[in-house]
């Protein structure tokens, strides 16, 4: 996987499970097949996740309440319910 320069930023849709915008905004950063990457549940809980974000994503009042952020693979991904925002690491 290449490693991305700038960070890629995804708009969350009602629609779209937050775990599956996730994985495709990682890919887009990692120049790769969806297929290709790691399983997100080796990371976090998908199901998880996309509870927790359905739930505010109803309610706007909290929408910009919860924020997480976690590793996948060599990205640090941050995840609101308006966005998922994935960042390389910095190597130590």
């Amino acid at each position: 996987m290449s490693s991305i320069e700038s960070p890629v930023q995804y708009t969350c849709s009602e629609d779209d499970r937050i775990s599956h915008t996730i994985i495709a905004a990682v890919a887009e950063a990692s120049n790769c097949d969806p297929s290709e990457l790691d399983p997100l549940y080796e990371y976090i809980d998908p199901d998880a996740l996309n509870s927790l974000f359905q739930f505010h994503s109803r309610n706007e009042a909290n929408q910009n309440k919860v924020c997480l952020e976690f590793t996948y693979l060599v990205y640090r991904v941050t995840v609101t319910a308006n966005s998922v925002h994935i960042s390389h690491l910095e190597e130590a």
